[in-house]
């Protein structure tokens, strides 16, 4: 049918369920509408993770590249780390990576093998307006044993899925296999950036891919989302690799930079708590900044293995949440009751036997409020219960 037409009648039907529209078909005999309700659901994702790609005439092929793809806080953050004249994306997919890293270079080369998503992404940037990206539709060895074109910057982001669709996050199970093809992508340029699952390792990943001269760890709202490394023939020793922790909140980042060395170096400060308590954020706690982190901002860490910090004045601008300890107390049912008499607190676990439902469900508290509890070790090993709530900051 008329794409026009299609695209017109998804947009009409954006805030439709899309399980009670796939269902009427008989309503709209000429609109494919199975179709069409995948396309809103799309939609429906995009409004809020690529906000500036929720727009009428978009098209959006598979769910699993909606899924798969970064958000445009995360891409935003990434492009601009560099600028130039010519960049290769290898793994382009939906192409919201490419679509910013385009916004920062001359050129931008984008690689597909996927024929039905290069074209669906060839179609929507030309919606949103790009004229110097071009399209190769061919998996990434291929493109790369091919061109004589040299980038400033070439970006991998390997999928993370093996042949029966089973998610995978070791460098060597991800298509494309990095570790057999970086010696080639050197080749055509000085610098590779590579996203990887947060749950590779950092050091096994620095160990594998060798030539890494920056580590991101990227944070969004709470949650690690993704780790980048920077690939360069002049790396430093590993010890000496910049480690950044970057947490994204709106329009707001946190970031701390440290390296294994100085990680080392710190001296951990021990304290029992005191009028402040820190969280370090998602970035940092995946990064392993636990002792650089206290000797930076100048705090006590409750116990080697608890990563809550604490202060008797409050520290600005640590790249953490922060609470107003107002008490500390035993991990006893009717000591905490009696420190919450709205009974209602959210609950965290720091190096404590217990999981945060099992804490829930000791102390007979429900979820939820402006109470805050973390359930920790502390210096002298004892279980204690700290009460509190956040700070303005």
């Amino acid at each position: 049918m008329n794409q026009a037409i299609f695209s017109e009648f998804v947009w009409q039907h954006r805030n439709d369920d899309p399980h009670q529209l796939a269902l009427s078909g008989k309503q709209h005999p000429d609109i494919p509408v199975a179709q069409a309700a995948a396309q809103v659901q799309a939609l429906q994702k995009i409004r809020t993770k690529i906000p500036s790609w929720y727009r009428s005439g978009m098209l959006f092929p598979f769910t699993l590249s909606v899924e798969q793809s970064s958000s445009e806080q995360t891409a935003q953050y990434k492009a601009h780390l560099f600028a130039g004249k010519k960049m290769a994306d290898l793994t382009g997919g939906m192409g919201v990576d490419a679509y910013f890293f385009a916004q920062q270079f001359e050129s931008l080369t984008y690689v597909e093998q996927n024929e039905v998503l290069a074209a669906a992404t060839q179609h929507n940037f030309t919606q949103l307006g790009l004229s110097h990206v071009q399209f190769e539709n061919r998996d990434a060895l291929d493109f790369l044993q091919h061109t004589e074109q040299y980038f400033d910057l070439i970006y991998l982001d390997p999928a993370r899925r093996d042949d029966r669709k089973g998610k995978v996050f070791q460098l060597s199970d991800c298509s494309p296999n990095i570790l057999n093809i970086k010696p080639l992508m050197f080749e055509k340029t000085s610098q590779i950036l590579v996203k990887t699952a947060p749950l590779l390792d950092l050091r096994q990943a620095v160990l594998q891919l060798e030539n890494v001269a920056h580590i991101w760890v990227v944070a969004a709202e709470g949650e690690c989302r993704e780790v980048l490394y920077l690939l360069r023939t002049d790396a430093p020793p590993t010890d000496q690799i910049p480690i950044t922790a970057v947490h994204l909140r709106g329009a707001l980042q946190q970031a701390f930079t440290f390296n294994w060395a100085t990680e080392q170096a710190a001296e951990v400060r021990l304290s029992l708590p005191q009028t402040y308590l820190y969280e370090p954020n998602a970035a940092v706690l995946k990064a392993g900044a636990f002792r650089s982190f206290g000797a930076q901002y100048g705090l006590g860490k409750m116990h080697a293995n608890t990563h809550l910090y604490t202060s008797a004045g409050l520290q600005p601008d640590v790249p953490a949440r922060s609470f107003v300890v107002e008490q500390v107390c035993k991990y006893d049912r009717k000591v905490v009751q009696a420190a919450v008499p709205g009974g209602q607190a959210n609950i965290a676990c720091r190096n404590f036997p217990d999981s945060p439902e099992q804490v829930r469900r000791t102390l007979g508290l429900r979820d939820g409020g402006a109470v805050y509890i973390f359930a920790a070790t502390d210096m002298a090993e004892h279980k204690v219960i700290l009460i509190g709530r956040k700070t303005e900051q």
